[in-house]
């Protein structure tokens, strides 16, 4: 449960220092940042082609649509969507790290600039209310115009302009124009639209600050945040997988897409739990919260927030590993289950990888520890304990949950988030690109 009010000393430390607005632009250059690392140890320390999986390519000899419009010479004819017929080099995928780099260098430079602007005018010129409330809109405004709409993440770095340099522009834009309504590619860009509306479910808490940001500087300062408008923005990511799962399932008719979908479906219990809490406080009585009313409804709704979260984090994480990163932990317990039982023996991995042992083992820890973190919720309310370790667990616990959304111990769930979905995408790359190679391979036996 969300405590309404926050330790004051918390939330002017950190949020005079960033306020929110900022603070969003930061996680959003985090993720970009994450993204720009992940590449460049991809690119150096293994055989894993992104661009390959991706289905883009900066030559444009590997573009059958991009042949039959340069014969044509009609780019009216472009339908805002390309897809290679071969697939790109690796050496490529250098060319993919600089265009990420030049773009995280574009929000940083205009991030900053915006946020020294704005204290300067906040602390000097507090008066001047309009005028620095603007700064943050035109810097989102920025943001998503080199990110998105204008991206030259995937254009070549040289600055004459030809039809190629725009491929990964169209790509960018035609793919969240695509997940925004819930649609997929899934028969030639899945990975495209699968990393970038899972990474979209992993910032739901800040597209909600975003909604925040905008109801107390926009909207209205004095009244706290509608509970309603809240639960929509932090259902939204959900709802989008859902419906690509959905649809999926009716052009496959695959059931592994329905129970995809379930996972995602067990996220909006707790969402709704929040909702229900916040409700509840809001429309409680003097009388209730004198006879202890209050107090029983709220333990039932955090007993059910507790439930339905174990639900959700355990779904996902065997999720995670056994459908997304194809790792053999969970396989005997399958078995168990299947009308065709065979006897194997125990193995965490896959026989097929790019890393050492340990990097995965790393990367399912992580997985475990981040799907679980809000068990330390638990440790709040043991404040009269007197053991030093559960001392600490009540602490460290309050720290990140505590507070509201303007502490630091909010933001620091939402970095671990990010930083988790990070280490997601760098095995789901490494199990996608073998099962690539495992079909290539496949089908060069068959051919001969």
């Amino acid at each position: 449960m969300d405590v309404e009010h926050p330790g004051e000393t918390d939330e002017i430390i950190f949020n005079d220092l960033i306020p929110l607005p900022f603070r969003i632009l930061l996680l959003l250059q985090f993720g970009l940042g994450l993204w720009f690392l992940l590449n460049v140890i991809l690119y150096n320390f293994t055989s894993i082609n992104v661009l390959q999986l991706l289905n883009l390519s900066y030559n444009s000899h590997n573009y059958i649509q991009l042949d039959d419009l340069n014969h044509n010479n009609n780019p009216t004819e472009v339908n805002g969507e390309f897809e290679t017929g071969l697939p790109a080099e690796k050496q490529e995928n250098s060319r993919l790290i600089q265009g990420i780099w030049r773009n995280f260098k574009k929000v940083t430079i205009i991030n900053l600039s915006s946020w020294i602007l704005f204290k300067f005018l906040q602390y000097y010129k507090p008066d001047y209310k309009i005028i620095y409330y603007s700064i943050p809109i035109i810097s989102f405004m920025y943001n998503f115009l080199i990110l998105f709409y204008k991206s030259n993440v995937f254009g070549p770095s040289n600055k004459n302009p030809s039809l190629i340099i725009n491929v990964g522009q169209i790509r960018m834009w035609t793919t969240l124009k695509r997940i925004l309504i819930g649609n997929i590619n899934y028969q030639t860009m899945r990975t495209n639209d699968i990393l970038m509306s899972d990474s979209l479910v992993s910032f739901a808490k800040v597209l909600n600050d975003f909604g925040l940001f905008v109801w107390s500087y926009y909207i209205n300062e004095t009244n706290a945040y509608n509970y309603k408008l809240e639960f929509f923005i932090l259902c939204f990511p959900i709802m989008v997988r859902m419906k690509q799962c959905f649809y999926e399932y009716k052009c496959t008719l695959n059931k592994q897409h329905l129970l995809n979908m379930l996972k995602y479906f067990t996220g909006i219990g707790p969402l709704s739990i929040n909702a229900l809490i916040k409700y509840t406080l809001l429309k409680s009585t003097d009388l209730e919260r004198e006879n202890g009313e209050l107090i029983i409804k709220l333990t039932k709704l955090n007993n059910w927030w507790y439930i339905l979260m174990l639900i959700n984090s355990t779904y996902s994480f065997v999720w995670d590993l056994k459908m997304d990163w194809h790792l053999e932990l969970f396989n005997n317990f399958f078995n168990l289950f299947s009308s065709t039982r065979t006897s194997q023996k125990f193995t965490v991995l896959r026989q097929q990888k790019q890393y050492p042992d340990f990097i995965y083992i790393i990367a399912i820890s992580i997985d475990f520890l981040l799907r679980y973190l809000w068990v330390l919720k638990i440790f709040i309310i043991n404040e009269e304990l007197k053991s030093k370790k559960i001392h600490f667990l009540h602490i460290f616990s309050t720290f990140l949950f505590g507070y509201d959304v303007y502490s630091f111990g909010y933001v620091l769930i939402e970095i671990l988030e990010i930083f988790r979905r990070c280490v997601w995408c760098f095995i789901k790359l490494d199990s996608d690109f073998v099962k690539v190679n495992s079909n290539v391979i496949e089908m060069d036996s068959f051919e001969k």
